[in-house]
């Protein structure tokens, strides 16, 4: 395994400070407590974050793949021979399309391949196994579509990172060929939220257990939080398997991501875990340096990986 430890700047640090004792920004974020608010905070947050993103020379546009809204980011100097399917985070429950363009343009931008961005169903409307059940969806579309599994990259952010970390075991109970390729990019990964950081990083993160547990309980029965499609550290990881893990070294999700990264070694996957100095959940929705830098190694090792470089 891999292990790289980057550094955050003294802006990086300060922004991150000053959002901890924001209360207008913890009012949109971690406060709201009915499904309609959360998702109304997180339709600010995406808007702002949007707007405060440098215009990158990528076509958006909307698609419809076997149903599911989707958006396809097109570079206009890519090759379309390639693609990265990108799963939104919102904790399964109050994400979008919206905020997975903040990350999906840049990634696109910067590692000159389309990205397909899947609009997954989200509890409390659709519980699990919807969510799961989407992202496969969209991948076998890809297939049939005539990309080869070499030439996708699955990328989730936050929830998203469970679903496309549980998608090689998914795609195998159906069949299909696993994605050898996948980014998870501060993913959720114990839904039983077990790890020792969940405690010693509580307050350095804007990610909180109340705010973890809000939302998993409306995804997901308590009986079905181990289930391999729901767990990421209890899904079958499939040997081979080139993995980046990117989490910052203040979330609450830090322990289970470095567990789940010491099991997909030893499963024998090719495993790459960046740990960014000081950053929260989700930081690589923030308009900071750091977040510019975590973006562009995701989507420079993306790149690499694709035309094997």
């Amino acid at each position: 395994m891999k292990i790289h430890h980057i550094d955050s700047g003294p802006h990086d640090r300060q922004y991150v400070d000053g959002l901890l004792r924001d209360k207008q920004f913890q009012s949109i974020y971690s406060a709201p407590t009915t499904v309609e608010a959360m998702r109304g905070g997180t339709a600010t947050l995406a808007v702002n974050a949007n707007a405060a993103s440098s215009v990158s020379p990528v076509t958006i546009s909307a698609s419809e793949e076997s149903g599911i809204p989707c958006e396809r980011m097109t570079p206009n100097d890519g090759d379309g021979s390639k693609v990265i399917l990108f799963l939104h985070g919102g904790g399964f429950v109050r994400g979008s399309l919206a905020l997975a363009r903040v990350n999906a343009v840049e990634l696109s931008a910067v590692a000159r391949v389309p990205v397909l961005a899947a609009g997954y169903r989200q509890a409390p409307e659709h519980r699990f196994p919807a969510a799961v059940q989407d992202a496969l969806t969209v991948y076998r579309r890809l297939l049939e579509s005539g990309y080869a599994p070499e030439n996708i990259v699955v990328v989730g952010e936050s929830a998203g990172g469970c679903l496309a970390l549980t998608l090689p075991d998914n795609a195998a109970r159906e069949n299909l060929p696993a994605p050898p390729t996948i980014v998870g990019i501060s993913p959720m990964i114990d839904l039983r939220m077990r790890g020792a950081s969940w405690q010693f990083n509580a307050g350095r993160d804007i990610a909180t257990a109340k705010m973890g547990e809000q939302m998993i309980s409306l995804y997901l029965d308590d009986a079905t939080r181990d289930h391999p499609l729901a767990a990421p550290i209890n899904a079958t990881i499939v040997r081979g398997t080139a993995i980046l893990l990117c989490v910052g070294t203040h979330e609450v999700m830090l322990s289970d991501v470095e567990r789940y990264a010491h099991r997909a070694d030893h499963a024998e996957a090719n495993v790459t875990l960046n740990l960014y100095d000081g950053m929260p959940h989700g930081f690589t929705k923030f308009d900071i340096p750091v977040a510019k830098r975590a973006l562009a190694d995701v989507a420079r090792w993306c790149r690499a990986h694709l035309y094997h470089r």
